[in-house]
């Protein structure tokens, strides 16, 4: 069975702005069984790290998921690992403004290297994923400046 990759948006903690929403791969390995991995950067700058999780890691669902594609056949669980691990994890003074909505547009950039993922596919899920992640509250109306 076809892995079917998607990614997922939740809602920014601890006040949904379009900064902290959260950001990660989902792959479903067998709708049959199941069987499904949450791949994501988890943290914050800088201690952010990679983590695998068999089930949602967050109290709360996703606001959405993006589907980005059905992974070929050709391409095992195992490289959708290693594609994803070898993602850098940006925890460097410099990288300050890194986070995870970043990281999961570069572990997709992986993905197209292993062809789990078009570019164009790459493209169009990051495109949702933006227009979701500005969705947020704008913090400059929260605080009151206009």
């Amino acid at each position: 069975m076809p892995t079917q990759l998607s990614i997922l948006v939740y809602k920014g903690i601890p006040v949904d702005f379009p900064k902290y929403r959260h950001t990660a791969l989902h792959a479903l390995y067998n709708k049959d069984t199941g069987d499904n991995e949450w791949l994501h950067v988890v943290g914050a700058h800088p201690f952010f790290k990679f983590q695998k999780d068999p089930q949602n890691p967050i109290s709360e669902e996703p606001i959405v998921w993006i589907p980005v594609c059905t992974v070929p056949e050709s391409v095992t669980r195992a490289m959708i690992h290693a594609a994803c691990s070898r993602t850098a994890v940006r925890n460097e003074p410099s990288n300050w403004d890194w986070n995870c909505q970043n990281w999961v547009g570069e572990a997709l950039a992986g993905l197209v290297d292993v062809e789990a993922v078009s570019e164009e596919q790459r493209g169009l899920a990051i495109g949702v994923m933006a227009d979701v992640i500005l969705e947020a509250e704008d913090e400059e109306f929260d605080n009151g400046m206009y």
